[in-house]
């Protein structure tokens, strides 16, 4: 689920950040976007439309975009955070007003 979350342009930016441009950058922009998805549910099926944000899932490439988009995660909060795949655990020592402000910091990420 966290996969299908990542938006492309955010992830494209935060991509160059870490000096990914030129060739590999294009590579990675015409694997992303401009790709189109419906739904067929017995035998109705929806419109196509474009899909804005998500890496593929079951591709090799997927998770290590993700994890280049939620790198920075841990840069505004003071609480520590474990990562793993698309899993992020705090931990927190008793400290509820600081939680509390991490958490709020977090959600604004």
């Amino acid at each position: 689920m966290a996969f299908d979350k990542v938006p492309h342009e955010r992830l494209l930016y935060k991509l160059e950040k870490f000096d990914i441009t030129g060739k590999l950058r294009l590579w990675i922009r015409s694997w992303l976007c401009k790709r189109f998805q419906h739904v067929c549910l017995e035998g109705v099926t929806s419109e196509w439309v474009e899909v804005l944000s998500g890496v593929p899932q079951g591709s090799v490439l997927g998770p290590i975009l993700f994890l280049l988009y939620i790198n920075d995660l841990d840069e505004s909060v003071k609480i520590s955070l474990l990562k793993f795949a698309d899993d992020t655990k705090i931990l927190s020592e008793d400290d509820n007003i600081q939680l509390q402000l991490d958490l709020d910091t977090l959600l604004k990420w």
